[in-house]
């Protein structure tokens, strides 16, 4: 969830940012409903740094201590009873500011969560608040949020339908819409309150993680009495550590030791693709993130990326115990002395960078879905973007040869130019397939896919072979999920199992029972019409190949739906069909056999074993000639 669950980033600060306020002794003392004597710890601005804990007495707490005021820098007050500082269901903090010598705090603890009442004693934090209040989209994102939260419960613990997570995935995107429009009305504050410490707060934590153009647009437009609070001097440190490390520049060179205490240097992977996680074994969202790059190690190992984790634990022994726990197959270094942090300047942790083959950072600070979406461009870019291009010149050059088959009436020329269409069907299909082994176990590839679902989903072989060619690496995702319900989809409408048995006419009136060819003969069934072209081109296909076929021991079978007597049987003698041909002439409705082989398209053709079961659904002559018989 979004809103609701508390976020923590592991922070660890290379310098600390300058003291831009007074240091005084405060107090902050109050009320909180429901503490029942627990202890309350005030927190520094990192939201890790305790700076004084007390036990509360009832429902009261006071606390003491000489801090920073008055430069806009936010404390927390944390209830260590409700849940640790962590991804959580629970919120067990709430945020203030401290620009007086006493800060008077009412709040509650509600549904596990520490809700703040109100604050005596901050005019930033009544300014802040104000500021919030003000925004057009305040009210309305919050109700977007609760809306969010409902969806999210319903869908991952109540009731996981299709038609909850489109719920879900519309509640998203309107919670982010409104958010969006919400940040852009605070901006759209900015000129007529530049001295605003409260606004500064607000657009640098909704802004933090923009680009250095939008970061520098915010110091450019804040006035110069604002400049020194706490939020803008952050803002202007994470410009300076992105300048230093940017994405272009050289990776900085490190020699770390191994597990095995052997050096490595970073430059003897060049001519690679080099995936760094900087992470540690008390960081819990480094934790979370292993199982995600573990997942692109094993995808993309073979395809050219190195994956190095370096640990910067000050204890060898935590990190050891931590790969272990983690079962990391990839390169793990240790980094004790902290080197890399003032290297590739970050100050947060997980910190994961991408570098080029020849040593250029590509990205920084990828994350969950981003990350594998980054890897797969760099490494699977080309080949997804030729193969893309071919598909679309194939599927457009194919379009417009079917465009011309349809103008075509006599239904024998219309057979001939079939010849052409399947040849290009065909060629669709082998570059597809093709194609998608390359981008095997990636999301570019499952993207490819859906690009053609418009006629995959009527050819279910090829399909079929389509999702085996990606493999099982693919990761989990909403594209993943919708392409391969459609498979399982038509996976499911496919008939399987026993071939349905029927009893129909042969040419000359007689009664014919599949089933009569049990144990004897493997069944090729071909349901076709006089009127279908197709059709008439596979009989010339089959008079090719027909007495191959009867060698080895295969009877061919042709079910006419045609309704047309006389039509079928003139199609019969000009297409010169030697093998059984049966039909259902006397039907008043639907042909049950028809229902019964969920025959949508003609022509629709089962190969049917010597046991009864069908082998296959529309089998090409090559694998019928290539396979071993059944007993």
């Amino acid at each position: 969830m979004k809103k609701g669950i508390l976020l923590f980033v592991c922070i660890v600060m290379l310098l600390p940012i300058l003291l831009h306020g007074e240091v005084k002794q405060v107090k902050v003392w109050g009320k909180i409903t429901g503490l029942a004597g627990r202890e309350v710890v005030l927190l520094d601005s990192d939201c890790k740094t305790e700076i004084v804990r007390v036990k509360g007495n009832k429902d009261r707490f006071e606390l003491t201590a000489k801090v920073e005021i008055e430069d806009a820098r936010p404390y927390f007050l944390y209830l260590p009873a409700l849940g640790d500082l962590d991804l959580s269901m629970h919120v067990p903090v709430m945020y203030f500011f401290i620009d007086t010598e006493n800060i008077q705090i009412e709040a509650r603890i509600e549904n596990g969560n520490l809700a703040r009442k109100w604050i005596k004693g901050s005019p930033v934090m009544s300014e802040y608040l104000a500021f919030i209040a003000a925004n057009p989209y305040h009210e309305e994102l919050n109700r977007a949020v609760d809306a969010y939260n409902i969806a999210f419960n319903e869908y991952n613990n109540v009731n996981p339908t299709e038609e909850n997570l489109q719920i879900l995935r519309q509640a998203r995107q309107r919670e982010d819409s409104l958010a969006t429009k919400q940040a852009e009305a605070f901006w759209a504050m900015i000129p007529e309150n530049r001295d605003s410490k409260a606004l500064a707060v607000i657009i640098c934590n909704h802004y933090g993680g923009a680009s250095v153009d939008v970061l520098e647009k915010i110091v450019d437009q804040f006035g110069e009495s604002v400049q020194a609070c706490y939020p803008i001097q952050k803002v202007k440190k994470r410009i300076a550590q992105v300048k230093a490390s940017a994405v272009g520049s050289v990776a900085p060179e490190f020699e770390l030791k191994d597990l095995e205490g052997n050096p490595v240097k970073l430059s003897s992977f060049r001519g690679k693709y080099v995936l760094i996680d900087f992470w540690a074994s008390w960081c819990g969202p480094c934790r979370k993130e292993i199982p995600n790059i573990k997942q692109v190690y094993n995808s993309f190992a073979d395809k050219g990326l190195v994956v190095i984790g370096v640990s910067v634990d000050q204890h060898e022994g935590e990190w050891r115990q931590a790969v272990e726990e983690e079962q990391v197959k990839y390169l793990q270094l240790s980094d004790i002395e902290g080197i890399t942090w003032k290297l590739y300047n970050f100050n947060g942790i997980p910190f994961i960078t991408l570098i080029s083959p020849d040593g250029v950072i590509l990205e920084r600070n990828l994350r969950g879905t981003e990350l594998r979406k980054k890897v797969e461009e760099y490494i699977l870019g080309a080949p997804y973007a030729s193969v893309k291009k071919g598909m679309d010149e194939i599927n457009e050059q194919y379009n417009k040869l079917v465009e011309v088959y349809r103008g075509v009436g006599d239904v024998m020329k219309k057979a001939e130019m079939w010849e052409k269409v399947k040849l290009e069907r065909q060629k669709r299909a082998d570059f597809l397939l093709k194609g998608l082994k390359q981008l095997e176990g990636s999301v570019l590839g499952v993207s490819l896919v859906k690009d053609n679902l418009f006629w995959l989903e009527g050819d279910y072989n090829v399909f079929q072979s389509a999702v085996q060619a990606l493999g099982n690496r693919v990761p989990e995702s909403e594209l993943k999920t919708e392409v391969w319900n459609k498979f399982e989809k038509l996976k499911a409408e496919q008939l399987t199992g026993e071939a349905p048995d029927f009893v129909l006419l042969d040419k000359r009136g007689k009664e014919v029972r599949l089933s009569s060819f049990r144990g004897k003969k493997e069944v090729l069934l071909d349901f076709w019409a006089s009127f279908c072209a197709p059709c008439r081109s596979q009989n010339k296909e089959l008079n090719k190949h027909y007495k191959e076929l009867k060698k080895r021991g295969i009877q061919v079978i042709s079910v006419s739906l045609d309704r047309d007597k006389k039509k079928w049987l003139e199609a019969v003698k000009q297409d010169k069909i030697s093998w059984l041909q049966l039909a259902d002439l006397e039907r008043t409705g639907e042909c049950e056999v028809e229902v019964a082989y969920k025959v949508k398209v003609l022509p629709t053709v089962y190969w049917i074993g010597k046991d009864g079961m069908v082998k296959k659904k529309n089998p090409t002559v090559e694998e019928l000639l290539e396979s071993e018989v059944s007993d």
